[in-house]
């Protein structure tokens, strides 16, 4: 099942401040980290990140950076960024309900690619995860599934795509789970991620209601992993490809 086509995560200017942050951390060795959403996201031009993400509008929070893509139109809402122990921020009205910290949902057939700012590789450690309803009448036991790629420097696959099963609600209600990821030996430069919505059948797949939500995902980086290595290569990998997805 192929998601993918050509289009890409990080076009010009973000490239120029991967470029600018590598520089600053010259002969740095990455350290692990959690994308916690948890920070205040920007813009790359500095500017405060609303909690409403469009579509193609790079983000940095923390350590890493983040880009989400969907819907028909540049700027189009694919995603936000929740307050848990504000239940009203989330736009869909059934999100998970034991999570008070802040974390994101993909919406509308939103998903996105994330990495470190510093350009090096990672592995994944792990994540919390969890299907957000959109008004559906019923759902399933595996209501939806998050999927998740990643890629190296050039910008090619690297490792089998991931698949994580989402419950269904339990009394009405969705729930963060979390997702054991340390048996991945890839390195990554960067991922993507995206959910599906599944049928009674168990047949999973993207539509308008394969909305996700996620938080807490960690990363351990790659044993004497340097920023300007890493830098090199994207730049190279990066500036040339670009993916989507369907």
């Amino acid at each position: 099942m192929n998601f993918f086509n050509n289009q890409a995560p990080r076009a010009g200017k973000t490239i120029i401040q991967a470029l600018l942050a590598a520089t600053l951390s010259i002969g740095s060795v990455a350290h692990a980290g959690v994308l916690d959403f948890e920070g205040k996201p920007q813009t790359f031009d500095g500017k405060p990140q609303s909690a409403f993400v469009t579509s193609n509008k790079p983000i940095a929070i923390g350590d890493y950076w983040m880009e989400a893509y969907g819907g028909e139109l540049e700027g189009d809402l694919v995603g936000a960024f929740v307050n848990g122990s504000e239940p009203e921020t989330c736009m869909t009205g059934n999100c998970p309900v034991n999570n008070a910290s802040h974390y994101y949902t993909g919406l509308d057939n939103g998903y996105f690619y994330f990495g470190r700012n510093d350009n090096t590789s990672f592995r994944l450690d792990g994540l919390n995860a969890s299907f957000v309803g959109a008004g559906q009448e019923s759902f399933p036991d595996m209501a939806g599934m998050l999927v998740l790629q990643g890629f190296d420097a050039k910008g090619e696959e690297l490792g089998p795509m991931v698949r994580l099963g989402l419950a269904g609600p339990n009394d009405g209600q969705f729930s963060f789970e979390h997702f054991n990821l340390g048996k991945l030996n890839d390195y990554y430069s960067f991922v993507l991620v995206f959910g599906l919505e599944c049928d009674d059948t168990g047949k999973c797949f993207r539509g308008g209601m394969a909305n996700f939500a996620i938080d807490d995902i960690s990363t351990i980086p790659e044993p004497g992993s340097l920023a300007l290595f890493g830098l090199g290569l994207a730049g190279l990998g990066l500036a040339g490809r670009r993916r989507r997805v369907r």
